[in-house]
């Protein structure tokens, strides 16, 4: 790492991330690095740490997206994480206003956003491919039966639909803390999890999410995606539907070949770190 970096740190509905927009390609974070800036205590504080990067010369993306969780650990995508990542280029002139695509370890991403550089709040819409489910099953948490959905949408979750009567205020009582890990632990390499719950209108969506290396959320772009594609699957929601995460709304609109995710991204603020402040919160990292 060099002497100092630059980040500015940004919000989805309360999902929020690190942004480093590191160009001329010269960072490298060791998971412990990413730890500390991430830690709420000791370090910055974020649900994630993206590093933009160039894009390969064969791409047609503005620039390349790594993200991690805050444990440190490598994630594929993040719906709200791109959102945030996209403000941050088209303020650094480094993507233009309007459309234009990210590079993530998804694939390729397409952006449209209708702010422009310089708004504290962007509205931006994503283009997140089409969903792949990979199995329905049933499972019981709590004494009551739940219909399980695995979805892959660049990353993986498993999506829970009570198959029983269940309240918003009952959803928002679940003890996800205790049960996202021990659903998560059943699954090779994590898993991301949403308990939703589908309104009788079929356009209202209810959410809540324990996110693979970061824990309960606000907000999970992919979850979020993923849930409404699952719920039209079955019949229950229609193709444009608003998902009430805990943070706020999402809105996606199921097309004929790819989801598309329309939210905010807030920019909070830009913070500057030296090598050795860095070095001194690792120092503390448990």
């Amino acid at each position: 790492m060099g002497n100092e970096i630059f980040v500015s740190k940004h919000h989805g509905l309360g999902n929020d991330f690190l942004v480093l927009l590191d160009m001329a390609d010269r960072f490298r974070f060791t998971s412990l690095e990413i730890r500390a800036l991430l830690d709420r205590r000791i370090g910055i504080g974020s649900d994630g740490f993206i590093r933009a990067f160039p894009a390969r010369p064969d791409s047609q993306a503005v620039a390349s997206m790594e993200l991690h969780n805050s444990d440190g650990t490598r994630a594929e995508m993040s719906g709200n994480g791109i959102r945030c990542l996209a403000q941050a280029l088209i303020d650094a002139d480094i993507a233009p206003h309007g459309v234009f695509s990210i590079d993530t370890d998804a694939g390729l991403i397409e952006i449209q956003s209708g702010s422009s550089a310089g708004d504290t709040i962007a509205t931006v819409s994503v283009g997140m491919g089409m969903p792949q489910i990979k199995e329905i099953s049933g499972l019981r948490q709590l004494g009551h039966r739940f219909k399980g959905v695995r979805v892959d949408i660049g990353n993986p979750h498993l999506v829970l639909i009570p198959e029983f009567e269940l309240s918003v205020e009952g959803l928002n009582d679940l003890d996800i803390a205790k049960l996202g890990p021990e659903l998560e632990s059943k699954f090779p390499g994590g898993m991301n999890v949403e308990w939703i719950l589908v309104m009788p209108n079929r356009k209202d969506v209810h959410l809540r999410v324990w996110e693979r290396g970061a824990g309960i959320t606000q907000a999970c772009g992919t979850g979020t995606t993923a849930s409404s594609f699952v719920a039209n699957h079955l019949g229950l929601a229609e193709e444009q539907v608003t998902v009430h995460n805990p943070g706020g709304d999402l809105m996606v609109n199921i097309g004929n070949d790819q989801c598309y995710l329309t939210g905010p991204a807030q920019k909070v603020g830009e913070i500057q770190v030296s090598a050795k402040q860095l070095r001194d919160m690792v120092l503390l990292v448990k």
